[in-house]
């Protein structure tokens, strides 16, 4: 059972307390076990000489966390975009005592160890449910599970906790802001920073367009405290907007001001583990899929192409939380149109469109029927460059 947010103050002991004790439960199993079972299963901090595959989950079998300073965090492998250096590790906090010899100054990006193994808080927030802070992100990173929505409450008013994590926002009315932040570092964060902001319908985030909703600080204890993660509630109101056809997007920050600062680039959430975001519109049922124009964001002077596809809805485990049914999707409705981009003010021929320039805009619009009862379409609107995806935006239609 994935422990929940509580007062730092308070002693009882996680999954004791009553207030809103059902839905927590229901709520993390659906969006936070997978992390702390992982962690769990392997308590020897990443000491335990397993190997990649064994399947226990621990840091060190992971995939790209046996080696590196952020555990293979760098790269962003997309030539002329802002990235970060791979950590490298020396391998000399390996668990015996320290020596003089071992206090040597070394270079930004070299580590005495693996970094989530090391004496220091690893803040992230999670690009899908087993995600645990490995950056470059494989997969869509902009459907992330911590990033919730209490529709038509302000924050004086929410719970410490939202009922439910899958809504959507109420357009011209008081919404709430959460966002689920993790530490599986090996000490705690004590003062840890957490941005919340939207902008308009947009593929990749331009800090020219985005608008900050309000900070929250809080605390996190080390990964085997039980407190290491916790639900934060954005103290300000999100008055959110229906723009261009399309829910605005969301994006949180986190950092721990001493001991896990925030990294360059400050605003791809794709590479740097400090952010999560979430680009997703849901059309209830019976409502119809209009045409969206969408931003397509910063592209540091290089051409991208964006695409558009449709896609099963048991690839979106974000579906989970908006039902939330664990393991549930809708069925996939069959597609009965096409699939067009086109730029702002022309006619789109395919579901393919080459971009250029920072202000770029592309215009979606599907010919496909209104989904029956029990299924769904799911659209995923793509911006890649270098043959690598670095922004995108997922329509769902309900039926």
């Amino acid at each position: 059972m994935s422990t929940y947010d509580r007062d730092p103050a308070a002693a009882e002991p996680c999954g004791t307390r009553d207030d809103a004790a059902g839905l927590v439960r229901r709520a993390f199993d659906l969006a936070a076990d997978v992390v702390e079972g992982a962690v769990a299963r392997c308590g020897c901090g990443g000491g335990c000489g397993h190997h990649h595959g064994c399947g226990c989950g621990c840091c060190r079998c992971r995939p790209g966390g046996g080696e590196g300073g952020q555990g293979n965090q760098g790269g962003g492998d997309v030539p002329g975009r802002p990235t970060r250096q791979p950590g490298t590790s020396t391998g000399t906090a390996d668990g015996h005592p320290v020596t003089p010899g071992d206090l040597v100054p070394l270079p930004p990006t070299v580590w005495p160890g693996v970094r989530k193994n090391l004496h220091l808080p690893f803040l992230f927030l999670r690009a899908n449910p087993g995600d645990t802070g490995t950056r470059p992100v494989s997969g869509p990173f902009w459907e992330s599970p911590d990033v919730y929505i209490l529709a038509g409450v302000a924050p004086d008013a929410a719970p410490a906790i939202p009922p439910a994590l899958g809504q959507v926002a109420q357009a011209g009315a008081d919404n709430t802001v959460y966002a689920h932040v993790w530490n599986l570092g090996r000490a705690p964060a004590r003062e840890v920073v957490v941005e919340f902001y939207w902008c308009n319908p947009s593929l990749g985030f331009n800090p020219v367009g985005l608008t900050k909703i309000g900070t929250a600080v809080t605390q996190l204890g080390d990964r085997f405290s039980g407190e290491c993660h916790k639900v934060v509630k954005c103290p300000e109101s999100w008055k959110a907007g229906y723009v261009n056809g399309g829910h605005e997007c969301l994006l949180v920050r986190a950092w721990d001001v001493a001991a896990d600062p925030m990294t360059a680039p400050e605003w791809d959430a794709r590479v740097n583990r400090h952010l999560g975001q979430r680009n997703i519109h849901v059309v209830p049922a019976g409502g119809a899929t209009s045409a969206l124009k969408l931003q397509v964001g910063q592209l540091f002077g290089m051409a991208a192409q964006i695409t558009v596809e449709r896609h099963a809805p048991a690839t979106m485990p974000w579906l989970q939380l908006h039902t939330g049914q664990r393991g549930v999707f809708p069925v996939q409705a069959v597609g009965t149109g096409a699939l067009t981009l086109a730029a702002p003010g022309q006619l789109g021929t395919g579901a393919t469109l080459p971009v250029a320039g920072d202000d770029a805009q592309v215009v979606f619009a599907t010919g496909d029927q209104a989904p029956g009862a029990g299924q769904a379409h799911v659209y995923r609107v793509t911006a890649s460059q270098g043959g690598q995806v670095v922004g995108g935006y997922t329509v769902v239609h309900q039926g």
